[in-house]
């Protein structure tokens, strides 16, 4: 009897999740605390993909079937000063409407924007390749979400420069975008697309953005760049900001988990007067 395959999507991202807590111990908190959130999101995608809820129904089925299991470990996982807000957001706010709300779009408080996403984003994720989302291309083609990050994946031919990609910021799919546009405002103009690379990274010796030391100054030349795969793509006719990563730079990358991880970069974008496209999970 065939054996169905495994989805190591989950595996491998509590395995960079725990790896990177090692190496940035900046982020340790919040991955320790994300790794332990997979484990509710794993179950939640695993049994939405035996459920198959229909898509108007995602927002029940998630507040049921997924929200108390993100309550849980939230209160018992989650960093200092969680807890309380948490608490409080399910006790005293009707959650299915939150993330109803969230599923279309709508602004949210930041608490019930984590506690939408941490429970609805798996079962999109199991479901979206089910959908079909006619849009511009800055938006999801399966759901219609915000991209959270752009990647640079490798090509498989010689000689032809690496493909961009968006993921989106609600159900983890993928799609193919063009490098010099902006995916928040669809800006084209070179002038106004600022990059900013880390010192020590091959972007960093293409642009003039080096991301500079926290009292203005000139970054230190000795230590090497702790962000080595990543770089902050800016608009300036929007003020919004996307990190993006090269994967030839590193290869073991899992975006998702790396974004997450890049807490310095998303504050000195925002020191810079540039907003992230959409939040991370963590809220960065």
């Amino acid at each position: 009897m065939l054996q169905p395959v495994l989805d190591k999507r989950w595996s491998e991202r509590r395995e960079r999740a725990s790896e990177l807590a090692e190496r940035w111990g900046f982020a340790a908190e919040v991955l320790s605390f994300y790794r332990a959130l997979l484990e509710v999101q794993e179950r939640a995608f695993d049994a939405a993909l035996a459920d198959r809820p229909e898509r108007e129904h995602i927002a029940a089925y998630a507040t049921e079937r997924v929200l108390p299991g993100v309550i849980d470990t939230s209160v018992g996982s989650g960093p200092p000063g969680m807890t309380e807000s948490v608490l409080t957001a399910f006790h005293e706010r009707e959650l299915e409407p939150a993330i109803d709300a969230w599923l279309r779009g709508e602004n949210l408080s930041a608490v019930e924007r984590y506690l939408a996403r941490a429970s609805a984003g798996p079962v999109l994720e199991a479901l979206s390749s089910t959908f079909e989302t006619p849009g511009d291309e800055r938006s999801c083609p399966q759901c219609g979400g915000a991209p959270q990050l752009s990647y640079f994946a490798p090509s498989e031919e010689d000689l032809v420069t690496a493909h961009r990609h968006l993921v989106c910021s609600r159900c983890a799919w993928t799609w193919k975008f063009p490098r010099l546009i902006c995916a928040s405002c669809g800006e084209t103009e070179s002038k106004e697309l600022t990059i900013y690379g880390e010192i020590g990274t091959t972007q960093a010796e293409l642009s003039e953005n080096i991301i500079k030391g926290r009292n203005g100054g000139d970054a230190p030349k000795l230590p090497p760049a702790q962000f080595p795969h990543m770089r902050i793509d800016g608009c300036k006719s929007c003020r919004k900001f996307l990190l993006s990563l090269d994967l030839e730079r590193d290869r073991r990358s899992i975006p998702i988990v790396d974004e997450i991880a890049a807490i310095p970069l998303s504050l000195y974008a925002a020191e810079r007067g540039l907003s992230k496209l959409v939040p991370n999970l963590m809220g960065f």
